[in-house]
C-alpha cells in the first residue's frame, strides 16, 4: 500500500511488481489497482517483520515521503486508466473513484469518456457510464463544498452520453437506493414524492412510445421492477389491466409476478375496492382469484372478498396471503387474521401479526400467542418471524399472570435455545423457578441429561426425539441461575432450600444420578445471596458447601466460578488474574473466619489457580 508499504523494495521495484501481475494475471491486477487508488478507506494492523532471518533492522520504520506516496498513487491511477481502455465495465468502475484520482489521471479518464469512441456507442452500451456519471454529479451537488468546475465538466460529458430513448434514459430511476436520486437531503418526504412523480412520468413516456409491452420489457431490465408496478397504475388505460390480469398472476416469471403484485396493490389503494369488484373475473381460476386477493392490502376489506369470491376455498388465500403488517392500516383487524393464519398453518405470519398488536399497545390474546408459538415448532411454513419478535411475545406471556402455567411451560421448553440470557437478554423464568422449587422436576431434568450409575438400570435406545429432549434439558441446566429456596418475591428461604436439597439427594440416590445432580447444584450456588450478617454468601448455602460429603457440590461450584468468567481479553501483564486471585483470597478469609474451613480451602485453591494463570500469561508474553 502506498501509505504503508511494509517492504524494503524501492518505488521502482514495486511498480515493476505491479506490471508483472498485470502481464501474468490481468484480472487480479485490475482488482489490485482499484484497491491501490488514493484515499481508500483501508486499515492495516501491519505485518510481522521476519523473525528468524534478520533482513530488516530493528530500527526500521515504514516511513513514506509525500513525494513517494504521490509518485506511486499517480502511477497506479494511470495504469488503471490504461487497463480500462475501452472496457465499459472498467470505465464505469473508475467513475466511482473519480474523486480519488490525481489530476493528471482524472483528465485522462474524462478525455476517454468524452472520446469519439464512447460517444459513438449505442445508447444501451453507454448507458452504464451515463448512469454512473449522473449519480456522481447528483451526489456531489448535495454538498456545498463540491468542486463546481469539475462537476460542470462532468455534467457536459453526461449530456452528450444521455440516451434519447426513454427506455434507457430512465432505468436509473428504478433502483434500490432512492437516496442517490434525491436532489437534496433536507425534506426526505418531499424528495420521495418528487422521485415518484419522475417515475410516473418515465413510465408514461415509455407506455406512450411502445405500449404495455414496452413497459413490461422495461420492468424486466431494471433493478427494482416493483417500482414500475407501483407507478404503472397512474395510467388509466384498460389495455393495461387486460394484459396483466389474469395472465401475469401466478406467472413463472418472477418479474411479472412482482409487476402485477405492486400494480394491483397500489391501484387498490388509489381507486378503492370498487376497482377490484368491477374487474371481469368470470374466466379466472380459484388460484388466480386467491393470488390476486393476496396482492391486495392485508385488511378486513380484502378478507370480506376472500369469503365472497372463494367461499369454501378460502384456504387458497390464507396459505399465500402477504401480511405486510406495517404497510397496511389493519390494527383493529389483526386478531381475526391471526386465527385464520393459525388455522391454515401460517404460524410464523401469525407471530408477526401478534408482534404488531403488541408494539402498538393493543390487547394481545395470550391464547393466540401460545397457539402460534407452539404451532411454529412443527410448521412447514418458512420462518418469516425473527427471533426478536418471538422473544418479545414470550416475554409478554411471562409477564402475564393470567397465562396458564402449563402453556408457558410448553412455550419456554420449545424455545429454550432462544432463551439464553447471554445471547438474547431473555431467560426461561418459569422453568428456572420449577427447577428451584420442585425437586421432582429438577431430578427429572437431571435424568434426561445423563444415564444412571445404577448397574441394574437398563439403557434406553436413543432416538432423534430423545436426543432433542436431552439437549433441551442440558441447555436448561446451563442457563439456570435461580437459587433453590428462592421465593416468588425474590427472597431466599433457608428452610425451603434445605428441604429441596434433602429431597433431591433422596431421589437422585435412588435413580443413580446423585453425583451429576450435586455438581449442577454447585454450579448454580455461585449466584447465592449475601447473608443478613454481612457475609458475602448466605451461611445456609456456605454450610452445605462446607460439609464433609459435599466434595461434588464444591467441584460444581468451582466449575461454575471459572465458567462464569466467559470469553475475555488476555492482558499480557496478568492483571485481571491477579485481581481475581486477590478477591477469592479475601472471600476465603471471610468464610474461614465464619468457620467454613473446607469451603475456604476450595476458595484458596481457586486463588492459587488464578495466580498460576497470571504467571503463565506473563511468561508467554515475555520475549
Amino acid at each position: 500500500m502506498p501509505w504503508l508499504p511494509q517492504t524494503l523494495a524501492s518505488v521502482e521495484k514495486r511498480n515493476v511488481a505491479v506490471q508483472t501481475i498485470i502481464k501474468k494475471y490481468p484480472e487480479i491486477a485490475w482488482k489490485l489497482l482499484i484497491q491501490l487508488l488514493d484515499n481508500q478507506k483501508t486499515v492495516s494492523f501491519g505485518s510481522h517483520k521476519p523473525k528468524w532471518r534478520k533482513i530488516v533492522s530493528d530500527d526500521w520504520q515504514p516511513n513514506v515521503t509525500k513525494h513517494e506516496y504521490w509518485e506511486q498513487v499517480s502511477y497506479y491511477a494511470e495504469l488503471a486508466i490504461q487497463e480500462a481502455d475501452k472496457d465499459i465495465d472498467r470505465l464505469s468502475t473508475l467513475i466511482f473513484h473519480l474523486e480519488n484520482l490525481p489530476e493528471s489521471a482524472l483528465n485522462k479518464l474524462l478525455n476517454t469518456l468524452d472520446s469519439q469512441y464512447i460517444l459513438e456507442l449505442s445508447e444501451e452500451q453507454r448507458r452504464p457510464i451515463f448512469e454512473r456519471l449522473t449519480q456522481f454529479t447528483q451526489t456531489h451537488r448535495l454538498y456545498p463544498n463540491a468542486d463546481d468546475e469539475l462537476l460542470t465538466r462532468i455534467e457536459e460529458i453526461t449530456k452528450k452520453l444521455a440516451p434519447v430513448n426513454p427506455f434507457y434514459l430512465y432505468q436509473r430511476l428504478f433502483t434500490a437506493n432512492s437516496l442517490d436520486l434525491y436532489e437534496e437531503l433536507n425534506n426526505l418526504e418531499e424528495q420521495e414524492q418528487k422521485l415518484t412523480q419522475k417515475r410516473e412520468q418515465a413510465i408514461t413516456e415509455i407506455f406512450q412510445q411502445g405500449g404495455i409491452d414496452s413497459v413490461i420489457q422495461f420492468a424486466e431490465s431494471v433493478n427494482e421492477p416493483f417500482q414500475v408496478g407501483q407507478v404503472l397504475c397512474v395510467i388509466d388505460n384498460p389495455i393495461i389491466e387486460r394484459t396483466l390480469l389474469p395472465a401475469f398472476i401466478n406467472s413463472p416469471n418472477n418479474t411479472h409476478n412482482i409487476l402485477v403484485h405492486n400494480f394491483a396493490w397500489r391501484k387498490c389503494k388509489l381507486k378503492g375496492y370498487q376497482w377490484c369488484d368491477n374487474l371481469d373475473k368470470s374466466t379466472w381460476t380459484i388460484q388466480q382469484l386467491a393470488q390476486f386477493l393476496a396482492y391486495l392490502p392485508f385488511n378486513q376489506e380484502t378478507w370480506k372478498r376472500v369469503s365472497q369470491w372463494l367461499g369454501s376455498n378460502e384456504k387458497e388465500y390464507w396459505k399465500i396471503a402477504v401480511a405486510n403488517i406495517f404497510a397496511d392500516d389493519n390494527n383493529d383487524e389483526l386478531p381475526f387474521a391471526v386465527d385464520k393464519l393459525i388455522q391454515f398453518d401460517r404460524p410464523y405470519t401469525a407471530i408477526n401479526c401478534l408482534f404488531k398488536i403488541l408494539i402498538i399497545k393493543q390487547p394481545v390474546n395470550s391464547n393466540q400467542c401460545v397457539q402460534a408459538l407452539l404451532a411454529a415448532c412443527s410448521s412447514n411454513e418458512p420462518n418469516y418471524a425473527d427471533s426478536y419478535r418471538i422473544l418479545e411475545l414470550i416475554k409478554f406471556l411471562q409477564e402475564n399472570k393470567k397465562v396458564n402455567p402449563d402453556d408457558l411451560f410448553n412455550v419456554e421448553w420449545a424455545y429454550l435455545p432462544l432463551l439464553d440470557p447471554k445471547l438474547h437478554n431473555a431467560s426461561p423464568k418459569l422453568l428456572e423457578n420449577k427447577l428451584a422449587n420442585e425437586p421432582e422436576f429438577f431430578c427429572e431434568v437431571i435424568r434426561l441429561t445423563c444415564p444412571s450409575k445404577n448397574e441394574n438400570q437398563p439403557l434406553k435406545e436413543s432416538t432423534k426425539e430423545s436426543k432433542t429432549i436431552a439437549m433441551n434439558a442440558w441447555r436448561l441446566l446451563q442457563i439456570w441461575k435461580t437459587i433453590p429456596g428462592t421465593q416468588s418475591d425474590g427472597t431466599f428461604n433457608e428452610e425451603c432450600f434445605k428441604k429441596w436439597l434433602e429431597k433431591v439427594k433422596e431421589l437422585c440416590t435412588q435413580s443413580g444420578h446423585l453425583e451429576i445432580a450435586l455438581k449442577c447444584i454447585g454450579k448454580v450456588l455461585i449466584y447465592a445471596p449475601t447473608d443478613p450478617s454481612g457475609l458475602w454468601i448466605h451461611q445456609a448455602i456456605a454450610n452445605e458447601l462446607d460439609k464433609y460429603d459435599a466434595d461434588k457440590m464444591r467441584l460444581g461450584y468451582e466449575i461454575g466460578i471459572f465458567n462464569s468468567r466467559g470469553v475475555h481479553v488476555v492482558d499480557p501483564d496478568g492483571r485481571p488474574e491477579k485481581e481475581l486471585a486477590k478477591q477469592w483470597r479475601e472471600k476465603a478469609e471471610q468464610v474461614e473466619n465464619a468457620e467454613f474451613n473446607r469451603f475456604a480451602r476450595l476458595l484458596k485453591q481457586m486463588a492459587e489457580s488464578y495466580d498460576k494463570d497470571a504467571e503463565r500469561i506473563i511468561s508467554e508474553h515475555t520475549e
